[in-house]
Protein backbone atom coordinates (compact mmCIF):
# COMPACT_ATOMS: atom_id res chain seq x y z
CA UNK A 1 0.00 0.00 0.00
CA UNK A 2 1.46 3.34 -1.03
CA UNK A 3 0.83 6.68 0.55
CA UNK A 4 0.72 9.58 -1.87
CA UNK A 5 -1.05 12.83 -2.47
CA UNK A 6 -4.84 12.77 -2.07
CA UNK A 7 -6.74 12.28 -5.30
CA UNK A 8 -7.62 15.43 -7.19
CA UNK A 9 -11.30 16.01 -7.76
CA UNK A 10 -12.35 17.88 -10.84
CA UNK A 11 -15.48 19.75 -11.67
CA UNK A 12 -17.72 18.82 -14.53
CA UNK A 13 -15.89 21.11 -16.97
CA UNK A 14 -12.58 19.33 -16.34
CA UNK A 15 -10.86 22.26 -14.57
CA UNK A 16 -9.17 21.98 -11.19
CA UNK A 17 -11.44 23.77 -8.70
CA UNK A 18 -8.53 24.63 -6.41
CA UNK A 19 -8.11 28.41 -6.58
CA UNK A 20 -4.83 29.90 -7.78
CA UNK A 21 -2.44 31.51 -5.30
CA UNK A 22 -3.49 34.95 -6.50
CA UNK A 23 -7.18 34.06 -6.06
CA UNK A 24 -6.47 32.79 -2.55
CA UNK A 25 -4.94 36.13 -1.59
CA UNK A 26 -7.98 37.96 -2.97
CA UNK A 27 -10.42 35.59 -1.27
CA UNK A 28 -8.69 36.25 2.04
CA UNK A 29 -9.59 39.91 1.70
CA UNK A 30 -6.08 41.19 0.93
CA UNK A 31 -5.33 43.62 -1.88
CA UNK A 32 -4.21 42.16 -5.25
CA UNK A 33 -0.71 43.64 -4.89
CA UNK A 34 -0.01 41.64 -1.71
CA UNK A 35 0.64 38.37 -3.52
CA UNK A 36 3.38 39.65 -5.90
CA UNK A 37 4.93 41.56 -3.02
CA UNK A 38 5.13 38.43 -0.89
CA UNK A 39 6.57 36.48 -3.81
CA UNK A 40 9.20 39.17 -4.31
CA UNK A 41 10.14 39.08 -0.62
CA UNK A 42 10.40 35.30 -0.72
CA UNK A 43 12.75 35.58 -3.67
CA UNK A 44 15.02 38.07 -1.91
CA UNK A 45 15.04 36.86 1.69
CA UNK A 46 17.94 34.44 1.24
CA UNK A 47 20.12 37.10 -0.38
CA UNK A 48 19.17 39.54 2.39
CA UNK A 49 20.02 36.96 5.07
CA UNK A 50 23.41 36.34 3.47
CA UNK A 51 24.18 40.06 3.31
CA UNK A 52 23.13 40.58 6.92
CA UNK A 53 25.46 37.72 7.84
CA UNK A 54 28.44 39.65 6.44
CA UNK A 55 27.19 42.77 8.22
CA UNK A 56 26.92 40.85 11.51
CA UNK A 57 30.52 39.64 11.16
CA UNK A 58 31.69 43.23 10.59
CA UNK A 59 29.85 44.46 13.68
CA UNK A 60 31.18 41.54 15.73
CA UNK A 61 34.73 42.46 14.69
CA UNK A 62 34.12 46.02 15.87
CA UNK A 63 32.63 44.88 19.19
CA UNK A 64 35.69 42.69 19.78
CA UNK A 65 37.80 45.75 18.99
CA UNK A 66 35.77 47.73 21.50
CA UNK A 67 36.44 45.14 24.18
CA UNK A 68 40.17 45.20 23.38
CA UNK A 69 40.32 49.02 23.48
CA UNK A 70 38.33 49.12 26.71
CA UNK A 71 40.76 46.81 28.52
CA UNK A 72 43.82 48.47 27.04
CA UNK A 73 43.05 52.15 27.61
CA UNK A 74 39.69 52.60 29.33
CA UNK A 75 40.01 50.56 32.52
CA UNK A 76 37.74 47.81 31.21
CA UNK A 77 34.72 50.10 30.71
CA UNK A 78 33.19 48.78 27.49
CA UNK A 79 31.04 51.86 26.92
CA UNK A 80 33.92 54.35 26.88
CA UNK A 81 35.42 53.48 23.45
CA UNK A 82 31.90 53.56 21.97
CA UNK A 83 31.23 57.02 23.37
CA UNK A 84 34.66 58.41 22.50
CA UNK A 85 34.84 61.59 20.48
CA UNK A 86 31.36 62.82 19.51
CA UNK A 87 29.38 59.87 20.88
CA UNK A 88 29.06 61.57 24.26
CA UNK A 89 27.45 64.62 22.64
CA UNK A 90 24.78 62.54 20.92
CA UNK A 91 23.99 60.81 24.22
CA UNK A 92 23.76 64.19 25.94
CA UNK A 93 21.23 65.44 23.38
CA UNK A 94 19.24 62.22 23.76
CA UNK A 95 19.09 62.57 27.55
CA UNK A 96 18.85 66.31 28.22
CA UNK A 97 18.22 67.87 24.78
CA UNK A 98 20.09 71.04 23.77
CA UNK A 99 21.44 73.29 26.54
CA UNK A 100 19.30 76.22 27.60
CA UNK A 101 22.24 78.57 27.15
CA UNK A 102 25.12 78.19 24.73
CA UNK A 103 28.43 77.64 26.58
CA UNK A 104 30.84 80.54 26.14
CA UNK A 105 34.52 80.72 27.11
CA UNK A 106 36.47 83.98 26.88
CA UNK A 107 33.72 85.56 24.84
CA UNK A 108 33.56 82.79 22.22
CA UNK A 109 31.25 79.83 21.76
CA UNK A 110 32.79 76.55 22.85
CA UNK A 111 31.99 72.88 22.33
CA UNK A 112 28.30 72.22 22.80
CA UNK A 113 25.69 69.53 22.20
CA UNK A 114 23.90 72.11 20.03
CA UNK A 115 26.35 71.26 17.24
CA UNK A 116 24.80 67.83 16.70
CA UNK A 117 21.64 67.26 14.70
CA UNK A 118 18.54 65.71 16.26
CA UNK A 119 17.47 62.57 14.34
CA UNK A 120 20.07 60.16 15.74
CA UNK A 121 19.60 61.37 19.36
CA UNK A 122 15.80 61.23 18.92
CA UNK A 123 16.00 57.54 18.00
CA UNK A 124 18.23 56.91 21.01
CA UNK A 125 15.69 58.74 23.16
CA UNK A 126 12.92 56.45 21.90
CA UNK A 127 14.75 53.39 23.24
CA UNK A 128 15.58 55.15 26.50
CA UNK A 129 11.83 55.61 26.87
CA UNK A 130 11.54 51.82 26.46
CA UNK A 131 13.70 51.43 29.60
CA UNK A 132 17.05 50.75 27.95
CA UNK A 133 20.12 52.55 29.24
CA UNK A 134 21.48 55.37 27.03
CA UNK A 135 24.45 53.26 25.90
CA UNK A 136 22.22 50.24 25.18
CA UNK A 137 19.82 52.48 23.27
CA UNK A 138 22.57 53.99 21.14
CA UNK A 139 23.99 50.53 20.42
CA UNK A 140 20.57 49.24 19.32
CA UNK A 141 20.05 52.22 17.02
CA UNK A 142 23.55 51.81 15.60
CA UNK A 143 23.11 48.08 14.95
CA UNK A 144 19.64 48.35 13.43
CA UNK A 145 20.46 51.50 11.45
CA UNK A 146 23.58 49.90 10.02
CA UNK A 147 21.65 46.78 9.01
CA UNK A 148 19.00 48.85 7.23
CA UNK A 149 21.68 50.92 5.52
CA UNK A 150 23.42 47.78 4.25
CA UNK A 151 20.16 46.37 2.88
CA UNK A 152 19.29 49.66 1.17
CA UNK A 153 22.72 49.87 -0.45
CA UNK A 154 22.09 46.34 -1.72
CA UNK A 155 18.73 47.33 -3.21
CA UNK A 156 20.19 50.54 -4.66
CA UNK A 157 22.89 48.52 -6.41
CA UNK A 158 20.29 46.04 -7.69
CA UNK A 159 18.34 48.91 -9.26
CA UNK A 160 21.48 50.48 -10.74
CA UNK A 161 23.01 47.24 -12.04
CA UNK A 162 21.78 43.77 -11.00
CA UNK A 163 21.49 41.31 -8.12
CA UNK A 164 25.08 40.09 -8.29
CA UNK A 165 26.52 43.59 -8.08
CA UNK A 166 24.00 44.34 -5.33
CA UNK A 167 25.37 41.53 -3.19
CA UNK A 168 29.00 42.52 -3.80
CA UNK A 169 28.25 46.19 -3.10
CA UNK A 170 26.58 45.39 0.21
CA UNK A 171 29.58 43.32 1.31
CA UNK A 172 32.05 46.08 0.38
CA UNK A 173 29.86 48.61 2.18
CA UNK A 174 29.63 46.48 5.33
CA UNK A 175 33.41 46.14 5.66
CA UNK A 176 34.50 49.54 4.31
CA UNK A 177 37.22 50.86 6.67
CA UNK A 178 35.29 54.07 7.38
CA UNK A 179 32.71 51.96 9.18
CA UNK A 180 35.31 51.40 11.87
CA UNK A 181 34.33 54.87 13.08
CA UNK A 182 30.79 55.24 11.74
CA UNK A 183 29.71 51.97 13.38
CA UNK A 184 32.49 51.28 15.85
CA UNK A 185 31.61 54.46 17.76
CA UNK A 186 28.29 56.21 18.32
CA UNK A 187 28.07 58.38 15.22
CA UNK A 188 25.00 59.47 13.28
CA UNK A 189 26.22 57.81 10.07
CA UNK A 190 24.56 54.55 11.13
CA UNK A 191 21.24 56.31 10.48
CA UNK A 192 22.41 58.85 7.90
CA UNK A 193 23.65 56.24 5.41
CA UNK A 194 20.29 54.46 5.52
CA UNK A 195 18.37 57.68 4.89
CA UNK A 196 20.71 58.81 2.08
CA UNK A 197 20.52 55.41 0.35
CA UNK A 198 16.75 55.40 0.74
CA UNK A 199 16.49 58.88 -0.76
CA UNK A 200 18.61 57.94 -3.78
CA UNK A 201 16.60 54.75 -4.29
CA UNK A 202 13.32 56.67 -4.21
CA UNK A 203 14.65 59.26 -6.66
CA UNK A 204 15.64 56.52 -9.10
CA UNK A 205 12.09 55.17 -8.81
CA UNK A 206 10.74 58.69 -9.36
CA UNK A 207 8.96 58.81 -6.00
CA UNK A 208 9.81 62.46 -5.65
CA UNK A 209 7.76 63.46 -2.61
CA UNK A 210 8.84 60.44 -0.58
CA UNK A 211 12.44 61.01 -1.67
CA UNK A 212 12.21 64.60 -0.45
CA UNK A 213 10.78 63.55 2.92
CA UNK A 214 13.46 60.91 3.49
CA UNK A 215 16.10 63.36 2.28
CA UNK A 216 14.86 65.92 4.80
CA UNK A 217 15.35 63.39 7.59
CA UNK A 218 18.83 62.70 6.22
CA UNK A 219 19.83 66.38 6.33
CA UNK A 220 18.39 66.58 9.85
CA UNK A 221 20.80 63.76 10.70
CA UNK A 222 23.97 65.20 9.18
CA UNK A 223 24.84 68.12 6.89
CA UNK A 224 26.86 65.58 4.90
CA UNK A 225 23.52 64.54 3.36
CA UNK A 226 23.01 67.96 1.72
CA UNK A 227 24.60 66.81 -1.60
CA UNK A 228 21.37 64.85 -2.10
CA UNK A 229 19.99 68.20 -3.27
CA UNK A 230 22.41 68.11 -6.20
CA UNK A 231 21.06 64.73 -7.26
CA UNK A 232 17.49 66.03 -7.23
CA UNK A 233 18.56 69.20 -9.04
CA UNK A 234 20.16 67.17 -11.83
CA UNK A 235 16.96 65.15 -12.16
CA UNK A 236 14.99 68.40 -12.41
CA UNK A 237 17.25 69.78 -15.15
CA UNK A 238 16.92 66.54 -17.09
CA UNK A 239 13.12 66.75 -16.80
CA UNK A 240 13.17 70.33 -18.15
CA UNK A 241 15.24 69.25 -21.15
CA UNK A 242 12.89 66.35 -21.89
CA UNK A 243 9.81 68.50 -21.22
CA UNK A 244 8.60 66.08 -18.56
CA UNK A 245 6.78 66.80 -15.31
CA UNK A 246 8.97 68.58 -12.78
CA UNK A 247 8.27 66.24 -9.86
CA UNK A 248 11.94 66.30 -8.86
CA UNK A 249 11.60 70.02 -8.10
CA UNK A 250 9.60 69.07 -5.00
CA UNK A 251 12.52 66.89 -3.91
CA UNK A 252 14.93 69.80 -4.37
CA UNK A 253 12.74 71.92 -2.11
CA UNK A 254 12.12 69.24 0.55
CA UNK A 255 15.58 67.75 1.11
CA UNK A 256 17.23 70.79 2.77
CA UNK A 257 14.23 71.47 5.04
CA UNK A 258 15.56 69.06 7.67
CA UNK A 259 18.83 70.95 8.01
CA UNK A 260 17.11 74.34 7.76
CA UNK A 261 14.61 73.39 10.46
CA UNK A 262 17.48 72.40 12.76
CA UNK A 263 19.51 75.60 12.24
CA UNK A 264 16.30 77.64 12.44
CA UNK A 265 15.48 76.09 15.80
CA UNK A 266 18.97 76.90 17.08
CA UNK A 267 18.58 80.47 15.83
CA UNK A 268 15.39 80.88 17.85
CA UNK A 269 16.73 79.10 20.94
CA UNK A 270 19.97 81.08 21.12
CA UNK A 271 18.76 84.34 19.54
CA UNK A 272 21.30 84.26 16.73
CA UNK A 273 20.24 83.70 13.11
CA UNK A 274 23.70 82.34 12.22
CA UNK A 275 24.25 80.46 15.48
CA UNK A 276 25.09 77.10 13.85
CA UNK A 277 27.75 78.67 11.63
CA UNK A 278 29.16 80.72 14.51
CA UNK A 279 29.32 77.58 16.70
CA UNK A 280 31.09 75.56 14.02
CA UNK A 281 33.69 78.27 13.46
CA UNK A 282 34.31 79.37 17.05
CA UNK A 283 34.18 75.98 18.77
CA UNK A 284 35.49 73.61 16.12
CA UNK A 285 37.30 76.07 13.89
CA UNK A 286 35.36 74.83 10.88
CA UNK A 287 35.08 76.98 7.79
CA UNK A 288 35.17 76.84 3.99
CA UNK A 289 38.66 77.55 2.68
CA UNK A 290 38.19 75.98 -0.78
CA UNK A 291 40.82 73.33 -0.18
CA UNK A 292 43.69 75.57 0.89
CA UNK A 293 44.42 73.72 4.16
CA UNK A 294 44.01 70.33 2.51
CA UNK A 295 46.42 71.22 -0.30
CA UNK A 296 48.90 72.42 2.31
CA UNK A 297 48.72 69.04 4.03
CA UNK A 298 49.24 67.25 0.73
CA UNK A 299 52.29 69.39 0.01
CA UNK A 300 53.70 68.60 3.48
CA UNK A 301 52.71 64.95 4.04
CA UNK A 302 54.21 64.71 7.54
CA UNK A 303 52.45 67.78 8.87
CA UNK A 304 49.22 67.52 10.83
CA UNK A 305 46.08 69.60 10.55
CA UNK A 306 42.48 69.42 11.60
CA UNK A 307 41.82 67.05 8.72
CA UNK A 308 44.52 64.70 9.97
CA UNK A 309 48.05 63.89 8.88
CA UNK A 310 49.13 64.77 5.37
CA UNK A 311 49.99 61.17 4.51
CA UNK A 312 46.49 60.12 5.55
CA UNK A 313 45.01 62.67 3.16
CA UNK A 314 47.12 61.25 0.33
CA UNK A 315 45.45 57.90 0.94
CA UNK A 316 42.11 59.70 0.74
CA UNK A 317 43.09 61.39 -2.52
CA UNK A 318 43.92 58.02 -4.07
CA UNK A 319 40.61 56.62 -2.83
CA UNK A 320 38.66 59.55 -4.30
CA UNK A 321 40.50 59.29 -7.61
CA UNK A 322 39.66 55.59 -7.77
CA UNK A 323 36.03 56.31 -6.88
CA UNK A 324 35.70 58.96 -9.61
CA UNK A 325 37.26 56.62 -12.17
CA UNK A 326 34.93 53.77 -11.18
CA UNK A 327 31.88 56.05 -11.34
CA UNK A 328 32.92 57.24 -14.78
CA UNK A 329 33.18 53.68 -16.06
CA UNK A 330 29.95 52.54 -14.42
CA UNK A 331 27.84 55.19 -16.22
CA UNK A 332 25.29 55.48 -13.44
CA UNK A 333 22.38 57.93 -13.72
CA UNK A 334 23.55 61.52 -13.45
CA UNK A 335 21.73 62.11 -10.16
CA UNK A 336 23.86 59.43 -8.45
CA UNK A 337 27.09 60.87 -9.86
CA UNK A 338 26.02 64.37 -8.83
CA UNK A 339 25.46 63.23 -5.25
CA UNK A 340 28.86 61.51 -5.03
CA UNK A 341 30.60 64.46 -6.66
CA UNK A 342 28.94 66.80 -4.19
CA UNK A 343 30.18 64.72 -1.25
CA UNK A 344 33.79 64.79 -2.51
CA UNK A 345 33.64 68.54 -3.20
CA UNK A 346 32.31 69.27 0.31
CA UNK A 347 35.17 67.26 1.82
CA UNK A 348 37.71 69.14 -0.30
CA UNK A 349 36.54 72.71 0.35
CA UNK A 350 36.13 72.33 4.14
CA UNK A 351 39.11 73.09 6.36
CA UNK A 352 37.93 70.55 8.95
CA UNK A 353 36.62 67.55 7.03
CA UNK A 354 39.13 66.29 4.50
CA UNK A 355 39.21 62.82 2.95
CA UNK A 356 38.84 60.93 6.23
CA UNK A 357 37.48 57.36 6.22
CA UNK A 358 34.19 58.22 7.94
CA UNK A 359 33.37 61.06 5.56
CA UNK A 360 34.45 59.15 2.46
CA UNK A 361 31.84 56.54 3.37
CA UNK A 362 29.14 59.10 2.46
CA UNK A 363 30.15 58.50 -1.15
CA UNK A 364 28.94 54.88 -0.87
CA UNK A 365 27.52 54.73 -4.43
CA UNK A 366 31.17 54.68 -5.53
CA UNK A 367 31.42 51.26 -3.87
CA UNK A 368 28.65 50.09 -6.21
CA UNK A 369 30.74 51.35 -9.12
CA UNK A 370 33.77 49.49 -7.77
CA UNK A 371 31.66 46.34 -7.43
CA UNK A 372 30.52 46.76 -11.04
CA UNK A 373 34.10 47.03 -12.29
CA UNK A 374 35.42 44.10 -10.23
CA UNK A 375 32.46 41.72 -10.29
CA UNK A 376 34.34 39.15 -12.39
CA UNK A 377 37.68 39.41 -10.65
CA UNK A 378 39.10 41.47 -7.83
CA UNK A 379 36.25 42.31 -5.50
CA UNK A 380 37.12 39.48 -3.10
CA UNK A 381 40.62 40.87 -2.60
CA UNK A 382 39.22 44.37 -2.04
CA UNK A 383 36.75 43.01 0.52
CA UNK A 384 39.55 41.19 2.38
CA UNK A 385 41.70 44.34 2.48
CA UNK A 386 38.71 46.38 3.72
CA UNK A 387 37.89 43.78 6.40
CA UNK A 388 41.51 43.72 7.53
CA UNK A 389 41.67 47.51 7.85
CA UNK A 390 38.26 47.81 9.55
CA UNK A 391 39.34 47.05 13.16
CA UNK A 392 42.63 48.93 12.78
CA UNK A 393 40.82 52.13 11.77
CA UNK A 394 38.60 51.80 14.84
CA UNK A 395 41.51 51.09 17.18
CA UNK A 396 43.64 53.87 15.69
CA UNK A 397 41.06 56.49 16.59
CA UNK A 398 39.88 54.87 19.82
CA UNK A 399 43.41 54.44 21.23
CA UNK A 400 45.46 57.14 19.51
CA UNK A 401 42.90 59.75 18.56
CA UNK A 402 45.00 62.77 19.47
CA UNK A 403 47.55 61.74 16.87
CA UNK A 404 45.02 60.76 14.22
CA UNK A 405 42.95 63.90 14.87
CA UNK A 406 39.16 64.02 14.73
CA UNK A 407 37.58 60.92 13.11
Amino acid sequence: MSIGLPPTTRSGNGHDPAPTMSRQWEDSGLAPWVEPTVRRLQRHWRAAASILGFYAVARLILLVGDDFAAHLSYGGHLALPLTAWDGQWYLQVAQTFYPAHAPVVHGQLTYSAAGFEPVFPALIRAFIWLRFTPVESALIVSLVGGAIATLLVWRLACVLVDEEVGRISAILFAVFPGMGIAWGMFYCECVGFALAAGCLLLMLRRRWIWAGCIGALATATSPMALPLVLGALVATIQAVRKRERLGALATVALIPTGFLAYVGYLALRYHDVLFWWHLQKQAWGASVDFGRSLLNLLWHPFLGGYQGKGWMEWIGVVAVAGAVYALGRARFPALVNAYCGGVFVVLFVSNSLGFKPRFLAWGFPALIAVATATRRRGWQQIALVFAGLLPFVFLAYALNGNYMVQP
